[in-house]
């Protein structure tokens, strides 16, 4: 009888703690629900306060820290929202959910429009570091346009070669390419440069930056012909300095180019035409005023007049 009578004091606490849980659950679902009214109506600030009292009371599940996450998207607040998705993420109970990218590409336009920078760039980037393969279309301009502006040319060449066969406007593409080799040109991976300055003229010759890109062109050329003649490949180094001597462009190396054609042709053993560009050096300077190289092409036509007479 005494053991009987001691376990009711027992049953009586299980059954109030029971209890009490299942109030609590209670409170925690009318405040989920409120909240979820609210949010369908677009009290966003009624919906986030419901929804924050039933993490409060009962904990946060995956689904309402997805809520509070999703309502913070909604107000545009990236950093709050950013917190609740990795802690969704995170949790036990979460699944795959892909519609969290489009949340953040949604912050993204938002706060585009308002103006606020930084805040897109960490939205746009926040998606590519959850699904690297996610498609930003068009906002890789934007990221690359971003970088090239800090200046960080390797992250904007990274964001340009994803958003250039995207393009489908064609001013948008050229002004993409012409910053992709302008980025090449500042890191002086000249190659690259080089063809991305020649497929813009050729491919966008009616747009304003073209006059521009020729002279990019021939001024990444000429330390390409210099990199090829010490490499030997003459016929490279002499193509490249074919692209300067026939547009003219740049103007200022112009000259450069004939001299270093001269110096080619003389490692080459053709003297008659070594000494023919050389003279075009001398004909340049009356314009350049480059004093110093048109002395050198003068210095170089007598040592071929003088190897020329020895040789009779």
């Amino acid at each position: 009888m005494d053991r009987v009578g001691n376990i009711w004091p027992t049953l009586a606490l299980l059954i109030l703690v029971a209890a009490l849980a299942a109030g609590c659950g209670d409170q925690r679902s009318n405040y989920e629900q409120r909240g979820d009214y609210y949010y369908r109506n677009g009290q966003y600030d009624d919906s986030l306060a419901e929804y924050l009292m039933a993490e409060k009371t009962s904990g946060a599940s995956a689904g309402l820290l997805r809520k509070i996450g999703k309502v913070y998207v909604m107000q545009g607040d990236f950093f709050q929202a950013k917190s609740y998705f990795d802690r969704y993420f995170s949790a036990r109970d979460s699944v795959p959910d892909e519609g969290v990218l489009l949340d953040y590409l949604q912050i993204a336009v938002e706060r585009g429009r308002s103006g606020d920078t930084t805040t897109m760039v960490n939205a746009l980037e926040e998606i590519l570091a959850i699904d690297p393969s996610f498609s930003l279309g068009s906002y890789y301009f934007v990221l690359g346009d971003y970088y090239f502006a800090l200046p960080d040319y390797r992250r904007a060449i990274a964001f340009y070669i994803r958003g250039l066969p995207l393009a489908e406007d064609e001013q948008r593409a050229g002004d993409c390419m012409f910053n992709l080799a302008e980025s090449y040109e500042k890191l002086e991976d000249f190659f690259n440069a080089y063809l991305y300055y020649d497929q813009f003229v050729n491919l966008y010759p009616g747009q304003a930056m073209a006059e521009q890109a020729l002279w990019h062109r021939g001024s990444c050329g000429y330390p390409l012909a210099v990199q090829m003649r010490e490499e030997g490949d003459l016929e490279q180094a002499f193509f490249y300095l074919e692209q300067i001597i026939s547009s003219k462009q740049p103007q200022h190396l112009v000259d450069d180019a004939w001299y270093l054609r001269g110096e080619i042709l003389l490692d080459d053993k053709r003297p008659a035409e070594a000494r023919q560009a050389f003279e075009r050096v001398l004909k340049l300077n009356r314009y350049y005023y480059k004093k110093k190289i048109a002395e050198q092409a003068r210095k170089r036509i007598e040592e071929i007049e003088f190897s020329g007479k020895q040789s009779l």
